[in-house]
Formats: structure tokens, sequence, C-alpha cells
């Protein structure tokens, strides 16, 4: 990927949201929105793949995501949370950010910048769907962490410091210490090492 740029098609039967998307995109430092697409074929027929598909799967068929990407390009898939995807399935798919239509433009644009570093994303709403579906017992020790706990909690598994998770949610760095503070208590977790284990056990990040 471009270190400056990183080149995004986005994939939608609704041409509303399509449109919509792309022109978030399009107003977003570092994205290039190239191509609006109304299939996950078309990405297959692109000359230059995109580093990053954005693809909305609200009113395709749940599909193997990896059939259709083209070396090289990650996916970042938003899902009805009403039918929540298996974790295990959406990842080994190919989606690389797990997202809903109802994520922010803030969330969205993080979790991009997550991907095409490497990472993987989550959003809180499909977190608790997910987990609530195939981890019941572990849905209940994770439910007592407010929406913004789990965001913040994700950050932190992934790798970001205190100032890193302040920008990207925009809080102060101290609010973030209050938040880290209050999961750990909430979690037993005694230090970064075991907000990673709990996070990853209870599915708001993949082990990578």
């Amino acid at each position: 990927m471009n270190a400056e740029t990183v080149i995004v098609d986005v994939v939608s039967r609704n041409t509303i949201i399509r449109g919509g998307l792309m022109r978030v995109l399009a107003e977003a430092p570092g994205i290039a929105a190239r191509h609006e697409l109304d299939s996950l074929a078309a990405l297959r027929s692109e000359p230059e793949p995109p580093d990053i598909a954005l693809v909305d799967l609200y009113e395709t068929e749940p599909t193997d995501l990896r059939a259709y990407l083209p070396d090289g390009c990650r996916a970042v898939a938003l899902y009805p949370p009403e039918h929540p995807p298996s974790l295990t399935a959406a990842l080994r798919g190919g989606a690389h950010a797990l997202l809903t239509r109802r994520t922010t433009t803030g969330e969205l644009l993080a979790a991009i910048e997550t991907v095409r570093h490497g990472g993987i994303h989550i959003c809180a709403e499909l977190a608790r769907e997910i987990i609530g579906r195939d981890h019941p017992a572990t849905a209940e020790r994770g439910s007592e962490l407010t929406p913004r706990e789990i965001e913040t909690l994700q950050w932190v598994a992934l790798g970001l410091t205190h100032t890193q998770v302040g920008r990207r949610l925009g809080l102060t760095e101290s609010t973030v210490s209050t938040y880290i503070r209050r999961i750990r208590t909430k979690l037993h977790a005694s230090n970064k090492a075991d907000l990673t284990r709990r996070a990853i056990e209870l599915g708001y990040v993949s082990p990578r």
C-alpha cells in the first residue's frame, strides 16, 4: 500500500449507500476513493486492484469475500446487525473490519486506518451481537463494558498508546487512562497483556 494514500473501492448494490460512502471517503485525508461498484464480481475486473474494498453486505447473501478480493486487497465489510456473521467465518472469509451502516464516519475511517496497517477492527454493535449469539457465557462477563470502553479496549489491544487512542476517539489522554482503569477493574486485568488476552477472549479483536 502507498505510504501516504490508501486506494479504496466501494461495493454496494444500493446506489444511495454507495454514493454516500464515496462522498465520506472523498473528503477524508489520506484516502483515494476510486471506484463505486455494484457487485463483488466487478472487483476482479479492475486492472489495478484497490488497497481496500469497502463492501456493503446488507443486500448480499453471505459469501466468502476471498473469492472476489484481488491479491493484496483487504476488505472492510458492513454487516446488518440483526444478521451478524460468525466471527471466525468473517475473518477467514477476508473481512479485516466488521462494521454496520450505523457506524460513525469517525469509526469507519479509523477502521480503514487499522486495516491498512494489517489490523482487525470490530465495531461494538456487532461484537455484542456476535458474542451474545456464539458465546453467551462470555458475553455475560463482557456485557458490563460500555460501547466507548469496548472501542478503547479494541485500540489498546491492537497496540495503540493512550495518546493514539485519544486521537482516534476524540478524547484526552487522561480520559483514555480513566477508561482503561475502569476496563481493568471490570475485566480483572492487571496490565496491558491481560487486557489484550481478555479482548481476544471476548471476541473484540482477533488473535494475530
